[in-house]
């Protein structure tokens, strides 16, 4: 059976590439940006003042000159003026040009204006430049800001904003559509015999995937019945780029799934991982329609530490566990856990363990899982390790 690392290395490999398309900074979305980032001017382009007060010559003030007649105001998105007496100053505004003639910004708490003249009244080391944003220091023209391939925030598109560029490359979300499978599911709203269950698992997955941006999830249901999953999956293969279905992927008689896909022309990649929760974790991709298939355990703990594992990103984050664990097995070993931060702003993971993988309640208060390795079997408070969160951040 393969490992974690295997089957991550697999499935990231074999995902098709679903093309492009093309967002608009209307409708911004956390998608990744397929071309550079390039600045189209100098930034800034011109000397900015930093802040409200008078503009003047540094050469008048270091002479000793505290005293200013004010020859007029600058504001922000003005035409820039010059300054035609050294002896005098311009009243300027926060993020208007630095007149030509001056090099130094005194703000208005260091002044006293009276009848056209400002008085210095603090008297503090000053040096040429105080308070002026410098043309050109952010970037020169044509500089990368950020290289391609980059996801996209807030900061980001407000930097393509200032760069003029409001509608952006980037990868193709896949449309994605997920499937419950057996014959115990009923609707939420429905009221279950004791042989029965509310659906549920889907609803956590589409939650996960819309949390993450991913625009377009449906939800439906199959029964356990081989027949009607290869039709409802040559229906679904034709619409759909993803379709990843809970249940039906493990070694019970009713377990039609495997088959099913394998005969549709879906190619297996991973048919079970070494791994507690999620073993029977399966992936395959259908080369006809481009479409990937994934088959999630039919147990909610397991489908959602797969979905977050092997396809969800993964920022890089790790936590540490604030006391020891010990798991014997020879697998990897997903373990929920609760999470908060220390004045040292270290992430500590409190172990929440699982009775088993169907214990779908007690994930109410954890925050997301870490990732023991398989190669231990003793994890140490202390030591810190990947962390995967529930939470979109």
């Amino acid at each position: 059976m393969m490992t974690v690392a295997q089957a991550s290395q697999l499935i990231h490999q074999h995902l098709p590439d679903w093309g492009e398309d093309v967002v608009s900074l209307e409708d911004p979305q956390p998608e990744m940006a397929l071309a550079a980032l390039i600045a189209d001017r100098a930034y800034p382009p011109a000397d900015r003042v930093m802040m409200d007060g008078i503009a003047l010559s540094w050469a008048s003030y270091a002479k000793g000159q505290r005293q200013f007649l004010i020859l007029g105001t600058v504001a922000a998105g003005d035409s820039p003026l010059s300054l035609t007496d050294p002896q005098a100053c311009l009243e300027v505004m926060t993020g208007a040009v630095l007149p030509l003639g001056t090099d130094l910004v005194i703000p208005y708490e260091h002044l006293k204006i009276q009848a056209g003249l400002a008085q210095i009244t603090l008297e503090q080391a000053r040096q040429p430049g105080d308070n002026v944003h410098l043309a050109h220091s952010d970037c020169p023209a044509g500089a990368v800001i950020l290289p391609a391939p980059f996801v996209l925030n807030g900061p980001r598109w407000g930097i393509a904003a200032s760069f003029g560029q409001t509608r952006l490359r980037c990868r193709r979300r896949p449309k994605i559509k997920l499937i419950a499978t057996g014959n115990e599911l009923l609707d939420p709203d429905d009221q279950p015999q004791v042989y029965q269950l509310r659906r549920s698992n889907v609803y956590a997955l589409q939650a996960s995937l819309q949390l993450q941006g991913y625009p377009v999830v449906a939800i439906d249901q199959v029964p356990d019945d081989p027949d009607i999953l290869a039709e409802h999956y040559q229906a679904q293969a034709t619409e759909y780029d993803v379709l990843i279905y809970s249940g039906g992927v493990s070694k019970g008689k009713f377990d039609y799934l495997p088959t099913v896909w394998q005969s549709q022309g879906v190619r297996p990649y991973v048919q079970g991982v070494a791994q507690r929760p999620g073993k029977p974790l399966w992936f395959g991709v259908d080369s006809t329609h481009n479409t990937a298939v994934f088959g999630l355990p039919g147990n909610p703990i397991s489908s959602l530490i797969c979905l977050h594992r092997y396809f969800l990103p993964w920022p890089g984050r790790y936590a540490q566990l604030t006391e020891s664990i010990t798991f014997k097995p020879d697998l990897t070993y997903f373990l929920p856990v609760k999470i908060e931060y220390s004045p040292q702003s270290q992430i500590l993971a409190y172990p929440l363990p699982m009775k088993n993988s169907g214990e779908f309640v007690a994930l109410a208060q954890s925050d997301g899982f870490l990732e023991l390795p398989q190669q231990f079997s003793d994890f140490e408070a202390g030591q810190s390790f990947p962390f995967y969160s529930w939470w979109p951040w």
